[in-house]
């Protein structure tokens, strides 16, 4: 017994490590609210990733900052009160340059909608997640992207992306509200496992926009986006649930073959309570579909659809429930829509509005009720 007593203390301590992590301010580090910060917090994420892990904290106060890297093992945490707030000029923020072949999720190649990983000014980020592996930015406080103008970005104007984060496993966002996103609120690549809880997204263009990922989950969330709020594609397993959505465009927007995706238990409500972003002086803010399937419709993206469940929902106030546009070089295979009800719609009362021939090879429909 007196030789195994000590390999049994020895295993106890190991297993109690994980709750004692690292937790530090950026105030620690140098960061003063009402000033540019960038050092600062970027220090605080590096000396607490090369310590094992742990908590960033962002104190209540506006700290303004340049690109900013998340790294492994961290947590960003904005506190109550805390804004963390991109600077306003374009330049000042940095591309991700990706460090293996991702564009298979490029769209729009030619157009003013271009959106190609090569495009060092479509790549830009306030905050970017390099090929990180279990980092997250939680809490209460507000990241601002504060809707930084650039002429040479997509449309003549969008400006860096709030965040990136690309080639990726076990991101977590949680709580935090992330408002003035420049283009996209969150831009993700080939992610594994991604978690989005709790969180609201206001006014910018796309809310969640998640190019390749799997076993992802976007739960509890609240959109008020100016473009589409969740949009993306070429997602296996994807499960969206709890969440209100408000768009002046689309609510789901899937412009690339994913198979496995689960909608449930969402409301999705229009006007949009923030104008389309890229409509001109109409500044228009009607809400076009819930929910628009159209793998390829951005540019050729070559597999399969399939195993789409759309579950338990309420929409209120948009065009039409549910639309489809299958170009060449996809197929699509079926299409489930169960216990959803739709009133004050605009357009079609139809349960899917197809754009072309190529639609789903099945379609079903379970009670689903529809009216102007």
């Amino acid at each position: 017994m007196k030789r195994i007593l000590p390999f049994l203390f020895l295993v106890s301590a190991c297993a109690t490590t994980p709750d004692h992590r690292l937790s530090v301010s950026v105030s620690d580090y140098g960061a003063v609210s009402g000033q540019e910060c960038t050092s600062a917090i970027q220090q605080a994420l590096d000396d607490c990733s090369a310590k094992g892990g742990g908590r960033v904290s962002i104190p209540q106060g506006l700290f303004q900052s340049k690109t900013l890297y998340l790294r492994d093992g961290v947590e960003l945490y904005l506190e109550e009160g805390a804004i963390l707030q991109g600077v306003e000029a374009a330049d000042a923020y940095a591309p991700y340059i990706p460090h293996n072949d991702l564009t298979r999720y490029d769209s729009g190649n030619g157009t003013a909608n271009s959106n190609c990983v090569n495009d060092t000014v479509w790549m830009k980020a306030f905050i970017i997640g390099d090929g990180v592996r279990d980092a997250s930015i939680g809490g209460p406080g507000t990241l601002d992207g504060r809707h930084v103008f650039n002429e040479r970005g997509e449309e003549g104007m969008r400006g860096p992306h709030t965040l990136i984060i690309a080639e990726a496993s076990h991101f977590k966002m949680a709580d935090v509200h992330i408002t003035r996103a420049a283009n996209y609120a969150f831009l993700g690549y080939a992610l594994e496992e991604p978690v989005f809880e709790n969180v609201t997204i206001t006014e910018g263009w796309d809310g969640i926009h998640i190019r390749g990922a799997r076993n992802a989950v976007i739960r509890n969330c609240s959109f008020q986006t100016g473009d589409d709020s969740i949009a993306g594609g070429y997602w296996e397993n994807m499960l969206i649930e709890n969440c209100q959505i408000n768009s002046s465009c689309n609510g789901i927007r899937i412009i690339m073959p994913s198979e496995k995706v689960t909608v449930r238990n969402t409301h999705f409500y229009g006007p949009g309570v923030y104008p389309h972003r890229t409509s001109g002086e109409a500044r228009r803010c009607n809400m076009l579909f819930g929910i628009s399937l159209e793998p390829g419709a951005w540019g050729t993206a070559s597999g399969e659809m399939k195993e789409i469940l759309l579950k338990d929902l309420t929409m209120k106030n948009l065009s039409s429930p549910v639309a489809t546009s299958v170009r060449e070089g996809s197929v699509a295979y079926d299409l489930t829509l169960e216990n959803i009800t739709a009133t004050g719609l605009n357009g079609a009362l139809t349960p899917v509005v197809s754009w072309n021939d190529l639609g789903f090879q099945s379609v079903t429909v379970n009670n689903c009720h529809f009216s102007r």
